[in-house]
């Protein structure tokens, strides 16, 4: 009897192993099946997918020198505001810390007109906390705000003989001496705010004669940043000038 209730324990227990293993089986061919379907329906984007792997390998990396030297298919925008002349470098930081902007450039004239949502630029200017690219161009900075400082770095530089100059035109919907007359509220709203952005560039080291700020009509969403090479002023110049005026030709 004994023996006999021991067989009928160890066959029951058999029975509800195999039905465990069953379950699990199932639970399985479920699961690979959704996911089968899943990769079916879903489509492939080359730029995420390497964002991903890329930080990925980072992050389980644990060697330092080949974070820095780890080999990807996009350009390093640290890089790239170190390459090239100062409107190439501008440009590059533009696209790397701004959202959205248009660029225009005029090579005859040497002149690079940037259109910029005003938020996204003041966001940009006022951010805390932010390190220059081109001192510490690494891509541990990248995530942080860097728009400033590289700014000032690349303007300040004499790459091509002479600094940058940028003016910082402000929109208003009406002209802006016609405003001035008609809604002088709003044309004092506008000037503070073309203050407060002049004076956050001056305190981060921007020197007063490489920015100009002031007002236009336009869309008042938009900035106007215009960037050409910084010419000084000589007096000496206008002074041969006067003395020497330019002799034009005429009928006789």
């Amino acid at each position: 009897m004994v023996a006999r209730n021991r067989r009928r324990r160890i066959q029951q227990g058999e029975g509800a192993s195999n039905t465990g293993q069953m379950m699990n089986l199932s639970l399985f061919i479920m699961l690979l099946a959704f996911f089968i379907v899943l990769n079916a329906i879903s489509s492939f984007i080359e730029d995420k997918s390497l964002a991903v792997r890329e930080s990925v390998t980072m992050a389980f990396n644990t060697n330092p020198d080949l974070r820095e030297e780890m080999p990807s298919e996009r350009e390093d925008e640290t890089k790239s505001v170190n390459k090239g002349d100062a409107f190439d470098r501008l440009e590059a930081l533009f696209e790397a810390q701004i959202a959205a902007f248009e660029v225009t450039r005029s090579k005859s004239m040497g002149v690079m007109m940037v259109e910029v949502p005003l938020e996204e630029f003041s966001r940009a200017v006022m951010a805390i906390g932010q390190s220059d690219l081109t001192r510490y161009p690494n891509r541990q900075q990248m995530r942080k705000n860097a728009f400033l400082p590289t700014l000032i770095s690349i303007m300040r530089s004499d790459i091509n003989g002479a600094p940058t100059r940028v003016e910082i035109l402000l929109r208003t919907k009406e002209n802006p001496a016609r405003m001035q007359n008609l809604m002088p509220t709003q044309t004092q709203e506008k000037v503070r705010e073309a203050a407060k952005l002049s004076q956050q560039l001056e305190k981060s080291g921007m020197p007063q004669k490489l920015v100009n700020i002031g007002l236009e009509e336009g869309d008042p969403a938009m900035v106007n940043l215009i960037f050409r090479k910084f010419v000084p002023y000589s007096p000496v110049e206008e002074t041969d000038m006067d003395k020497n005026p330019p002799v034009t030709g005429g009928a006789s």
